[in-house]
This record gives C-alpha cells, structure tokens and sequence, in this order.
C-alpha cells in the first residue's frame, strides 16, 4: 500500500490558496504534491480555493462590457465559474498524484447564505457531505468565495475575501485543528514586502491585533474572514504556498478580556492603499450647507472613508480621503453644484493620492504619536502630509508617486528596518 492509498487519520486541517497559488497548472501541480505531503504525514484535509490568477478581474471585466450595470443575480452565476475551475483542475492534478479527490461548490459543501447578491453573508454551515468524504479518505477541495440562499436557493458570492471566510467558516463548523491562509508572502509582514523592501516577518499575533490589521487594509486575510474566526474561536496560520516556512500563526481568543489601554502609540504594521483621493467641501449658508450635506452623505454610500466635518455658524466644512473610484462622481456632482451657486459653495479635489496607515494599539492620547509622526517626516525630508488618527491607526496622505518611499522611511523609523 503506497502513501497515497493509506487512510489519513490525524487531525483536520483546512488549507486555503489564494488566486497567485494556483496562477498556472504548474502552480495546480506544485500545489497537488504539497497536499499529497500532507495527507502522507496524517492530515485529513479540505482545501478551499480561490479563482486561478486574474480570473475573477477578467470575468468581471468581461461582464462589465456586456452590461455596464449587470444583473446582481447574473453576475454570481458568471463568477462562481472561477472557483469551480479552480476546484475541478486541482482535484485533476491530485489524481495525477495518486491522491483520491472530491470537489464540491460552495452549495454542495453547505454554505447557507442570505438572500444579498455579490456581497452575501453566511448564516449557516451544513458540510453534511465532507465528513462522508473524509472518512473515505478523500482530499475535499471546495471553491469558494460562493455559498446558496437557503430561502430562495440561488447562487450567491461573498464579497471581497469570499474565500478566506468560506475557510474560516467550513473550520469551525468541521471542528478543524487550524485554517492555514497560503499566499504569495511567507506570513503576516510589517508592511508590503513589494513595496517595503525591509518589510519583516510577523511571528506570532493574538486575534484582536490580525483583526486591527486586516481593518488597516493588511489585505493578506480578510477582515470579515478575521473577524469570523475571532467569533467562533478558529486557530489561523498564515504562510507561504511557495515555499515551507514558519508563517504567522494567530491565536483564537482564549477568554473575553478587556485590552489594557498603552500609555503611547504601539505601532504593529504599516499598509498602504493605492488608488486614493481627498475631496474637500466648504458650503457658506444653509441652502449651500444642504448640498453639501447630501453630497457627504452620497460620498458615505459609495464606501469607507477616512472623513471629518465641522460647523462653524453659518461655514460648514467636510473632508473625506477614499477610494477614488468611490469619490469620483461625488466629485462631479459637487463640481457641478458649484457651478450652479453664487460663490457659496467651494470644491478641492485632489486625486492621484495614497493612504499610509500606520496600524497599532489607540493610546490614551495620540499626541505623542502624532509628534513622532510629524518628526519622522520632517528628518526624512518628507515634506507636509495631512495626518488623521481613526480607531486604532494613524492615516496619512501622501501623493501616489511618493508612497512607496514614504512608507518605507516610516516603517524603518517607526518598527526598525
């Protein structure tokens, strides 16, 4: 009997790849002896994958020229066929393996949605037929980022981090000795190493210190997918795919506890987010105050921002950093309402920007981080750069073209190079 044949009976694990994982067959291959190793040494295992590289972007771009405003309903269906790809060709390549294999849609492995389209959110797990599977000795691999409405029993997707939250979840309710999270970086880093390149490895972090950085835009685990595990108590790893190593691993958290507030700023992580813009509205009377206040309340809709707002008398002032695809037709919108008033309504639109958030624990007054902020710009020669203290993090905007240098100085300054 060769190891393939033999009965894994040690723990479940769930692993999940991410699109750059299985970018290529060669990748699907690399993949397939990777599962095999661990299925050889014991592992019961389900695996749970994403699109194979840009698949979901073309796809969305595909259905975009169709339709500039497709069908919610439609646009699942057609974006679901990534995953099952994916799920299909892998399971392929584990028979190559010699490995046995099953795929199963989101559906089939019994992820019960509500009724939202494109951004659905899970209310149920049934994986009534992978433990059958596992007990045979087959390899599960699941597409996901998609799941069924249990009332109306469409098709649906999950959103953004679809898939990292269809791992989470199907590890909890699987009873699951940990969720690995394999990806094109060795862990959870302090910054991009792209982008930074002294970026460095995170060893080990608790549950409520993942959740702070997935929320600053860390973009290595969802924060929905972070947050599911943090409720449910789901043990994470966070590694490479390309190459062994000793990744990230985040503890589950081991009792409702209240977090000592720190005396100054603890800065973990340092994200950056391309793609940025700043609008900022100043209205002078209240019809102008009005506009102005439907127009913040358009840019809110379309997404998050960093945003702030005074009133002083009859002067009403709102600023907002965001996506620009976001702030973009609010801009308009506000550039054409200017035009239609008597000088009572002023527009500042700046776009080409990028949002460095430094992420860590909030102190009990931000002033000395503020002055470290404002130090480490200065020795840098930086220049000025408007500064925002939001939750747990301090953001700064900075011209998209500096982004890159900035970052790196202030990681290197802030958490050592």
């Amino acid at each position: 009997m060769t190891p393939a044949d033999s009965m894994p009976a040690g723990p479940i694990v769930v692993r999940k790849y991410g699109g750059s994982s299985l970018a290529d067959i060669a990748r699907l291959r690399a993949v397939a002896r990777d599962l095999r190793a661990a299925r050889d040494a014991g592992q019961r295992l389900v695996v749970v994958v994403s699109a194979m590289g840009d698949t979901t972007d073309r796809l969305s771009a595909q259905a975009h020229e169709a339709n500039p405003e497709p069908p919610r309903r439609e646009l699942d269906m057609l974006l679901t066929v990534g995953e099952r790809i994916s799920m299909s060709l892998l399971c392929m390549a584990l028979a190559a393996e010699g490995v046995p294999a099953t795929s199963l849609t989101g559906s089939q492995a019994g992820i019960i949605t509500d009724a939202s389209h494109t951004d659905a959110r899970i209310l149920a797990v049934r994986p009534i037929r992978i433990p059958e599977a596992l007990a045979s000795g087959k390899v599960v691999v699941v597409a996901g980022f998609q799941g069924v409405c249990g009332e109306t029993k469409e098709i649906t997707t999950l959103g953004r981090g679809g898939s990292d939250t269809t791992a989470v979840a199907l590890a909890h309710a699987l009873g699951a000795e940990r969720c690995e999270i394999l990806k094109d970086v060795p862990g959870v880093m302090t910054a991009d190493p792209k982008l930074v390149p002294t970026a460095r490895r995170i060893e080990r972090l608790d549950a409520a210190a993942m959740q702070r950085l997935a929320d600053a835009g860390c973009g290595v685990v969802h924060g929905k997918a972070v947050e599911y595990a943090r409720q449910h108590g789901v043990p994470l790893f966070v590694g490479s795919s390309f190459e062994p190593g000793p990744g990230t691993v985040v503890d589950p958290p081991a009792a409702p506890a209240v977090e000592a507030t720190p005396d100054r700023f603890e800065p973990l992580a340092v994200t950056i987010g391309r793609g940025q813009a700043r609008l900022e509205i100043v209205a002078r009377g209240p019809a102008a105050a009005t506009q102005a206040a439907a127009l913040a309340a358009d840019a809110t809709r379309a997404g998050p921002l960093t945003a702030q707002w005074m009133s002083t008398g009859a002067r009403w002032h709102w600023e907002a950093w965001g996506p620009q695809a976001h702030l973009d037709p609010v801009a308009a919108a506000a550039r054409a309402a200017q035009a239609a008033t008597a000088g009572t309504l002023e527009i500042d639109w700046t776009p080409g920007q990028a949002v460095i958030t430094v992420v860590g624990r909030r102190p009990e007054n931000w002033a000395a981080g503020l002055r470290a902020l404002a130090a480490t710009f200065l020795a840098a020669d930086l220049g000025e750069a408007p500064v925002r203290s939001d939750g747990d993090a301090l953001r700064i905007l900075v011209p998209d073209a500096r982004a890159a240098a900035a970052a790196t100085t202030l990681h290197d300054r802030l958490l050592g190079s």
